[in-house]
């Protein structure tokens, strides 16, 4: 089974053209009003939550999910799209970490994909948790003690295209919080066949 990756953006584009204006206004509007045009509650209840996706999905599949690591590479910020180095505080030509993850089931089912930014300077002690290949970021980091709040940005829908098929997905980008700092962007897909996009 081929994991869904929206076409030509990954690894050096962010998936989503992330003007900042857009993501400071999105970020002022309450959570439950951006959601209010999805049908299922199940879907508004993902979105507009800020703890963490996998413990969600976990409770709402009712089994224990894993990490299915696709990809991860080191660019400059620049090369991770349009405000991104703005939202994280950094430099658009310093390093970042790009991730492509999956949250699968069993059988390697996804029900999420992940495009992830991280800044790997901020806080190296905790560098492994933002690049295990097995271990799911939110729980990395409480697993490693690490205390962090996350900022809901944007919610939406997207195109999910797995093995031929291609259906209406929604998504949701949020940051991850070291203290007081950025620490990580991430946008997340969610399975249409899992999580209703309608």
């Amino acid at each position: 089974m081929s994991m869904p990756t929206p076409p030509g953006v990954f690894p050096l584009v962010f998936p989503l053209a992330f003007p900042l204006e857009r993501a400071v206004a999105a970020a002022r509007e309450r959570p439950l009003a951006r959601t209010r045009g999805f049908a299922s509650p199940l879907t508004r209840m993902l979105l507009s939550s800020e703890g963490q996706t996998t413990t969600l999905l976990e409770s709402l599949s009712g089994e224990s999910l894993r990490l299915r690591f696709l990809a991860q590479l080191r660019v400059t910020a620049r090369q991770t799209g349009e405000g991104v180095a703005a939202l994280l505080r950094t430099g658009e030509d310093d390093g970042v970490l790009v991730r492509h993850t999956a949250t699968v089931r069993a059988g390697d089912e996804p029900l999420s994909v992940n495009h992830v930014v991280a800044r790997l300077d901020l806080a190296p002690a905790i560098e492994h948790c933002l690049t295990s290949t097995s271990i799911p970021l939110g729980r990395a980091l409480t697993e490693a003690g690490t205390g962090h709040r996350r900022t809901l940005l944007d919610t939406g829908r997207r195109r999910w295209e797995q093995d031929g098929d291609r259906r209406t997905a929604c998504y949701k980008t949020y940051l991850v919080w070291h203290g007081d700092e950025p620490l990580v962007l991430i946008n997340e897909l969610f399975n249409p066949l899992f999580v209703p996009a309608g």
